[in-house]
């Protein structure tokens, strides 16, 4: 155990004691890997802001079922996640999300689970196509190749995280990159595609 989980295993104990100011270190331990995680859900800052806001707090009041057994930024992780699918479930009708984050950066699109080639694209054409196929994939494809692809999490973690089968997990994201890759003609020629930033 490094320092920093030390450090949040104390800060943890704290609270479930009842200092609840102890709390105040844990969010900024964590605060900023969740938020990006929860951007690459939500694809909008302020909803990024809402749903951060909202994980926090569950956190907070669900922390005396943490197990400190486990790590538990896994266990924060997974809070962030639901919270975010809940709050695009609710917001199903309203697909008005962007990634304007995105404009000016270079990306890589790897064209496989083993890349061979690469091909980098830049600025706001890519951001323009990224914007446009991300909205289309359904909340569900795009929260496991998200957690794929920019997260680099196994498909066993994906399954524990979304609580479903290691099955669903790669039909999921198998649709995610085809559509993808459907909605990148002209940019990558592949069966599969995957794009993240670098």
């Amino acid at each position: 155990m490094n320092q920093t989980d030390s450090d949040v295993q104390l800060c943890i104990r704290k609270v479930v004691d009842g200092d609840s100011r102890a709390f105040e270190e844990i969010v900024v331990t964590y605060q900023k890997r969740i938020y990006y995680t929860i951007l690459q859900v939500v694809m909008n800052h302020d909803d990024t802001d809402d749903v951060l806001q909202e994980t926090f707090i569950k956190a907070f009041t669900k922390l005396d079922t943490y197990d400190s057994q486990y790590p538990f930024y896994p266990w924060l992780y997974r809070i962030a996640i639901n919270t975010a699918l809940n709050h695009q479930k609710k917001k199903a009708r309203q697909r008005a999300m962007s990634l304007d984050d995105l404009d000016g950066n270079v990306y890589s699109v790897e064209l496989s689970e083993s890349p061979r080639q690469n091909y980098e694209l830049e600025g706001d054409e890519l951001a323009d196509k990224l914007k446009l196929a991300l909205e289309s994939i359904p909340i569900e494809q795009r929260v496991v190749f998200t957690l794929r692809v920019n997260d680099g999490l196994s498909y066993q973690e994906i399954s524990d995280t979304l609580d479903i089968s290691i099955g669903t997990v790669m039909s999921r994201l198998s649709r995610a990159r085809e559509k993808l890759r459907s909605l990148l003609v002209g940019y990558v020629e592949s069966k599969d595609v995957k794009v993240y930033k670098k």
